[in-house]
């Protein structure tokens, strides 16, 4: 029911969107698409219904390696739309081999965790998992499609789940933390923090706790300071122009509502001036007059936000909730470890695809290509989601089998 709720605010936002401007020829438009599409996800429910749950995996590492290739073989023979090389295109039917490589993954890590052997808290098993995770971000990267390539890091969280670690994450987070330091701050002030830092906490510990921890706190102090100043090198040297822009214009930095924020600014308009309940459909002004570009892709929930206000907006982010909590509910209870990772992986997927796709708009993550779970338009999403969700649903209803 939460499934179709989401598919059904979609369907009505995409046609939000197109409302004012409806093309004679019907099956040309974004919303008779998406119903199409939608209507094929329920004979794709069907389809996974019929599988023998034991398919899925023992046929899991084999999808994994497809899915690879799929991402090898779009870089080669794929159409470049918008600067990415990341469809299949047949006619105007388009196909995006990224989508559906996030089932794959998850597919591909469940059966490598429950590998016999495998013991995620070993080093080298966890760079196995990390090497699982990580080819497909590469791959994606090529296309260029820093959103997509994203999404798969979440897959870190199921590592988390079934035992790696906190500390590596903490960690992890704070390098997260120094490259927005750093581009915020600029070097030469984050070393002198750190610096600062150093002197301090050794004092303390030394004074207060009587013991010396110079040699271990300096070994970090070199490594944290390492990153700052590779994360120098790759704002002002590998990142493009553009994506510094809209890291610059989410931190505050810069200002650019004519060009690299315009989306953003147009965005934050269409949201704000929903007010508490909406302005509908006939005084959507954001959306008649078609100023954010992707607004039935990326950009839906400006829609929402404008045409069904705070209620709408909180409606469909309590959905979301309410979903991954049930999905949370379904992975705790399996008794089959294999099942469970999978829960976690699908859990972990929507929840950074919604987490990211709202941040965006709303201005506090940089712009980039990922759209909102079941809503945003688009058959190769909409498909990959739906499979994502069946799947595990298919595998929960048989968790008391012994397949």
């Amino acid at each position: 029911m939460l499934f179709l709720a989401l598919v059904i605010i979609g369907i009505t936002s995409i046609y939000s969107t197109e409302y004012t401007n409806l093309k004679e020829v019907v099956y040309d438009n974004y919303y008779f698409k998406q119903i199409i599409w939608a209507i094929f996800s329920l004979f794709l429910i069907a389809l996974i219904g019929l599988i023998p749950v034991k398919n899925f995996k023992n046929y899991a590492s084999l999808i994994y390696l497809i899915s690879l290739f799929s991402l090898i073989l779009v870089l080669i023979i794929g159409a470049k739309i918008n600067g990415n090389r990341s469809w299949f295109r047949i006619g105007s039917f388009g196909l995006q081999p990224a989508e559906f490589m996030k089932m794959a993954a998850v597919l591909g890590l469940a059966k490598l965790i429950t590998d016999i052997d495998f013991d995620v808290t070993n080093i080298r098993d966890f760079l196995k998992a990390s090497l699982l995770i990580l080819t497909p971000v590469f791959l994606i990267l090529l296309q260029p499609d820093l959103g997509s390539a994203i999404v798969f890091l979440s897959l870190f969280l199921v590592l988390y789940r079934e035992g790696v670690d906190l500390k590596y994450f903490l960690l992890i987070f704070s390098f997260a933390l120094l490259f927005i330091l750093t581009v915020y701050w600029g070097q030469k002030t984050m070393i002198a923090i750190l610096a600062g830092l150093y002197i301090l906490i050794n004092l303390m510990a030394f004074y207060l706790f009587k013991k010396k921890i110079w040699i271990k706190s300096f070994l970090l102090f070199l490594l944290f300071a390492g990153i700052v100043l590779t994360t120098n090198i790759i704002f002002h040297h590998v990142l493009k122009p553009h994506q510094k822009n809209r890291i610059e214009i989410v931190l505050g930095k810069k200002k650019d509502d004519k060009g690299t924020g315009y989306n953003l600014k147009q965005g934050l308009i269409a949201i704000g001036s929903g007010g508490f309940s909406g302005k509908g459909l006939d005084m959507s002004t954001q959306t008649k007059g078609y100023y954010i570009p992707a607004q039935p892709t990326d950009w839906i929930f400006t829609v929402i936000g404008e045409r069904w206000g705070f209620l709408g907006s909180i409606t469909v982010v309590i959905i979301f909730v309410l979903l991954l909590i049930r999905l949370l509910f379904l992975a705790e209870r399996q008794k089959d470890k294999f099942v469970r990772v999978i829960g976690y992986g699908v859990i972990s997927i929507i929840l950074i695809h919604f987490s990211l796709n709202l941040m965006m708009v709303l201005g506090l993550f940089p712009t980039i290509g990922i759209p909102l779970p079941f809503i945003s338009y688009g058959g190769s999403s909409l498909w990959a989601f739906t499979i994502m969700l069946f799947i595990f649903l298919k595998l929960d209803a048989h968790r008391k089998e012994n397949w």
